[in-house]
């Protein structure tokens, strides 16, 4: 109306010279504006006021419905027949056009969703994407993921913005469950204290909180085989309720975080399959090192421990004697196998805990030595240590047994009378301990593997072992915050190397409380 009476105001002080053609046609076009800004009815309306504006104030005569000239009649007719028809056409254009804007909105909120989740790969990453897309996307103005926890009971699993918090309603609790329930959205209008969107007669009658606030979806998330969740979206974009489009695209929307969902529930399957390969392969190996590697010292302790029961043969006192050093040794290889082996459950386990106190290097690597005495005794061994180095905060058990290993497989892949060298000196920050040997090296093509567990790297060589103790070495080193690391080339000999840490407040020189300290370190080294 506002926009005829503007245009007749404009035209009338020109109705002379403007003739009636060009009056249609200025209301035509005005009528061709209103239907794409307004739709058809607007149009149809505006068309209407334009046929009796037209006749009453521009065809002679004037302020009268009255016709004077019949080709007047006509182009009256004409007019109102055209606009009417112009209006329909162009409102079905503009409907045509509304819609693939809204399917171009679809598919660009589908694109970015995609591109979104194709990063995420958690659950929880992949619901707070869910609800900060359809916020931020979409144009809600929150969101929250409802799934299942332990106790079969709704939870909150992720919402967007923070401001909305995690807590729902009993009403929204029971229109979700009704949602998973029944597979279809649900929702409520807070303004109308009604349920709107059920379409079965089976839907929950339930009261509605009045006051003022927006209106809540309950979407939900179907999978293949069961349902994952419910999306509640709060407040559609602008105001209002909710349409049948609202209702598509974001059911369009949930399949899509329905499929990324899924993705992530078989991710951690395969992750949960590949964990128990894992340890299904190390329990097969676990069995077979124990199998075999502790049937050997055990066959040995217990033939020397019959032999020296046997009454009826009279043993002298050499034959007693190696009888005896063969039971110590191999109780000492079977108390390290066993010791390899739990330490190793404990690395993979994650409970490795060191219990640290103060000690003395030189007296750690005497007792190493006097330990592995009987295994050496083919080997010139050397020790080679720094001197004024300083006490050290470690796990005296822990790092005894990575020495323990670095010898004894010094000892057993080197050919009799190779030297063997034990030292340790000084490095940034910490203090390196070391064990090298001048056997024929290690080739360079094995060397990235030496720490993984049961890999020996193929020789000529034959020993006893599970190889576990370069993996078991590196696991105790790195959990006192050290680094192990091998020099080796063929033909110049294997050097293996570990560092030990320096408190940060620790000083090189030694005080008369640390002179004490050391001495007290030393009776404990003993001692264990």
């Amino acid at each position: 109306m506002v926009a005829i009476a503007a245009l007749t105001g404009a035209m009338l002080p020109f109705r002379d010279a403007l003739g009636v053609l060009n009056v249609l046609l200025l209301y035509l076009l005005l009528t061709f504006a209103v239907a794409l800004s307004g739709g058809l009815w607007p149009a149809v309306f505006s068309a209407v006021l334009g046929f009796l504006a037209f006749d009453i104030l521009f065809i002679p005569p004037y302020l009268t419905l009255s016709v004077a000239a019949a080709d007047h009649v006509l182009a009256l007719f004409v007019y109102l027949g055209v606009a009417i028809v112009t209006a329909r056409l162009v409102s079905r254009m503009r409907e045509r056009t509304e819609e693939a804007v809204r399917e171009s909105q679809r598919t660009s909120l589908l694109a970015e969703l995609n591109a979104a989740l194709i990063g995420d790969v958690t659950l929880d990453a992949i619901l707070a994407r869910i609800t900060e897309r359809v916020v931020t996307v979409y144009g809600a103005q929150g969101a929250r993921v409802l799934v299942r926890g332990e106790d079969e009971a709704l939870r909150t699993g992720a919402y967007f913005p923070p401001a909305i918090g995690h807590e729902i309603d009993r009403t929204g609790l029971s229109l979700a469950e009704w949602a998973m329930a029944q597979r279809q959205p649900v929702g409520r209008s807070r303004r109308g204290r009604r349920i709107v969107g059920v379409r079965t007669p089976q839907a929950p009658s339930l009261p509605i909180a009045g006051g003022k606030g927006p209106d809540v979806l309950y979407l939900p998330i179907k999978t293949a085989n069961s349902v994952a969740g419910v999306l509640e979206v709060i407040g559609r974009p602008g105001t209002g309720t909710f349409r049948a489009e609202d209702e598509q695209l974001l059911t369009t929307f949930v399949d899509q975080a329905a499929l990324a969902l899924e993705r992530a529930r078989l991710s951690e399957d395969a992750a949960q399959a590949t964990i128990l390969t894992k340890s299904d392969e190390l329990k097969s190996a676990l069995l077979a090192a124990v199998s075999h590697d502790l049937r050997t010292p055990l066959a040995s302790i217990k033939a020397s421990a019959t032999s020296l029961l046997d009454d009826s043969v009279a043993w002298d006192a050499e034959t007693r004697e190696a009888f005896l050093t063969a039971i110590d040794e191999e109780t000492d290889l079977l108390t390290l196998m066993v010791s390899n082996l739990l330490d190793l459950s404990r690395i993979e386990g994650g409970a490795l805990r060191p219990q640290k106190d103060w000690y003395d290097v030189d007296e750690l690597i005497a007792d190493v030595r006097s330990r592995t005495a009987g295994r050496t005794e083919s080997h010139p061994v050397a020790i080679a240590i720094e001197p004024d180095l300083p006490l050290l905060e470690f796990d005296y058990v822990e790092i005894a047994q990575v020495l323990l290993n670095l010898i004894e497989n010094a000892a057993k892949y080197t050919p009799p009378g190779t030297p063997i060298t034990i030292g340790a000196r000084r490095a940034p920050s910490a203090v390196e301990l070391f064990v090298q040997d001048e056997g024929s090296g290690i080739p360079r093509e094995n060397q990235p593997r030496l720490f993984e567990k049961f890999y020996r790297v193929p020789s000529g060589i034959t020993a006893n072992g599970t190889g576990i103790g370069l993996a078991i070495s590196k696991g105790l080193v790195e959990a006192h915050g050290g680094e192990i690391t091998l020099e080796s080339a063929p033909g110049e000999g294997a050097n293996f190397r570990f560092t030990l840490p320096l408190a940060a407040d620790q000083k090189v020189t030694e005080s008369p409380a640390h002179a004490g300290l050391a001495s007290n370190s030393a009776n404990r080294g003993e001692a264990a």
